[in-house]
């Protein structure tokens, strides 16, 4: 359920900015997401496209962009950054399992584009 009430105010957002720019249509949203959130890339285009469907937006391209996690490697305790999925993370220095030490459960709009104008949103 957190998944679909963030992207329900990704899609808010952006259609609260293509009112106020006095636009008609959505053509691309840059939505940014934290990779060890709940939502796969799979799953973000599902619930955008659903809860876009019917408005100005339903058509718009999504581009995303992953905030990578914050691992330490049991072995060598090497930290190091990494957008892969989080059961997938091995240390790049030596290979160890490593554990996530820090993460963005994160998911907004950073961009639209509205009738081929760019517009940076504020989160």
């Amino acid at each position: 359920m957190h998944e679909v009430a963030a992207m329900r105010g990704v899609v808010s957002a952006v259609l609260e900015r293509m009112r106020e720019k006095h636009a008609t249509e959505v053509s691309r949203v840059k939505l940014v997401l934290g990779v060890s959130g709940h939502l796969t890339e799979d799953a973000a285009r599902q619930h955008f496209a659903v809860i876009a469907a019917g408005t100005p937006a339903e058509r718009a391209e999504l581009a995303i962009e992953w905030l990578p996690a914050t691992y330490q490697c049991f072995e060598c305790l090497h930290r190091f950054s990494s957008i892969e999925p989080p059961n997938a993370v091995l240390c790049p220095m030596c290979g160890g399992l490593a554990l996530e030490i820090a993460h963005s459960d994160e998911c907004y709009a950073t961009e639209i584009d509205l009738e081929g104008v760019t517009q940076a949103i504020s989160s």
